[in-house]
């Protein structure tokens, strides 16, 4: 028995096209740099990927859902990985516009202030008593 020759008429099928990640164009590009140029743009030897998790939970308002929030965020806090300080509520249809939990400013260590949105007196990363 002969092979089936691979053909396509006009019309048929196309090809199957391979996807290609961001994650792998970025290592194409800097496969081509030399070492201290990748160092040097990204500040370490590979770029570490980062990953946010969403955990929906559901409040009546927007008051109920801050406090909800907050007191998630203060019990997760011993975690090195959790960023309470970044946290957000936001409504369900409207998911774009975020409502700040906690201070935004920035502090030494890369952490976020972990007061209160609008808090009076100085920042501070840690949850008060």
């Amino acid at each position: 028995m002969s092979p089936v020759p691979r053909t396509r008429s006009i019309g048929g099928a196309a090809p199957e096209r391979r996807q290609t990640s961001s994650n792998q164009i970025a290592d194409r590009v800097f496969d081509a740099l030399p070492r201290a140029a990748v160092e040097a743009f990204t500040g370490r030897d590979a770029p570490v990927p980062r990953y946010v998790i969403h955990l929906p939970a559901a409040s009546a308002d927007l008051a109920g859902a801050v406090e909800l929030a907050y007191g998630l965020a203060r019990s997760l806090d011993f975690l090195s990985e959790i960023d309470a300080g970044e946290t957000t509520v936001s409504e369900e249809d409207a998911q774009h516009v975020h409502h700040r939990v906690c201070c935004d400013r920035l502090l030494p260590g890369r952490r976020r202030c972990a007061l209160r949105a609008r808090h009076d007196g100085s920042c501070d990363t840690e949850f008060p008593a």
